[in-house]
């Protein structure tokens, strides 16, 4: 049995992803890392281009006319190149823990759907720092990302999950779900605060309201933002290989959250 993992970056090194890292913490667990690698001009393509035989870069143009289409696009391209048995769609800041690989191939050397969900860990700020998803829409908790290798799965929505063509959920198997540990929101808070309106631009038609690097720089992201506090809780689990070998990688805020939440009692909301 095969398993491909496939992912995208484009500028990675700028928008302070951990793609490094990502792409080194799976080889264990991959047979193949397929990574569409959008032309960065940030020296990205240099950091990953030959960091193991496993990890095949295929170099493309991203069409940035339609942003709302745009992830999409790019991240179907990338799946059709995949030669696993199975596949995972990851994003370049997601870790599937170590600690799940034997758990995830043994199980998916008899599994009879095709369709495999995965649970979110949202961080932010540090590796001791994540969001309570209880009660929220947004970010998710579960998304569908691991599938067989076939035809009639289709990359859907923003790309964020897949299904099977009609979208019968039947193909979905609910029985068991392997944990994903996302650091989408642990990165330089400037260059988070410039990726929030990349995203926000993505679903709008109106490119006027473009906004130039150098503000997120001048005004970057405030960790103690109040409407986010609510939400957040202390992480008292298991850490990463990855995170405990190089914790620098996985800090941006200084622990300021983390020990705002200390003072808290563990919770700056009702989510523990």
């Amino acid at each position: 049995m095969k398993i491909s993992i496939y992912t995208f970056v484009r500028n990675g090194l700028y928008f302070d992803y951990h793609v490094v890292d990502m792409l080194k913490h799976h080889l264990p667990l991959a047979d193949e890392i397929i990574v569409n690698e959008g032309y960065s001009t940030d020296g990205t393509y240099e950091r990953i281009e030959g960091l193991d035989p496993k990890i095949k870069i295929h170099r493309s143009h991203w069409d940035r006319s339609d942003p709302k289409t745009m992830r999409a696009k790019y991240v179907a391209e990338t799946r059709k190149l995949c030669t696993g048995d199975w596949c995972i769609l990851l994003d370049a800041d997601e870790f599937i823990p170590e600690w799940e690989f034997d758990r995830l191939r043994s199980y998916l050397a008899t599994a009879t759907r095709p369709i495999i969900r995965l649970k979110y860990t949202h961080f932010y700020g540090n590796y001791r720092v994540c969001q309570d998803t209880t009660n929220r829409v947004m970010p998710p908790s579960f998304n569908s990302r691991v599938h067989r290798n076939r035809d009639d799965i289709e990359v859907w929505g923003d790309a964020s999950t897949v299904r099977l063509v009609g979208g019968d959920e039947n193909a979905v198997d609910h029985d068991v779900v392997f944990d994903v540990y996302h650091f989408g929101e642990v990165r330089d808070p400037a260059r988070l605060r410039e990726k929030w309106h990349e995203q926000y631009l993505r679903n709008m038609r109106n490119r006027l309201r473009w906004i130039p690097a150098f503000a997120f720089t001048m005004l970057p992201h405030n960790w103690l933002d109040k409407d986010l506090m609510p939400h957040l809780r202390i992480y008292n689990g298991p850490l990463m290989e990855c995170v405990r070998t190089n914790p620098d990688e996985f800090v941006r805020d200084g622990f300021k959250v983390y020990e705002y939440l200390k003072r808290a009692g563990g919770s700056n909301g009702s989510g523990r």
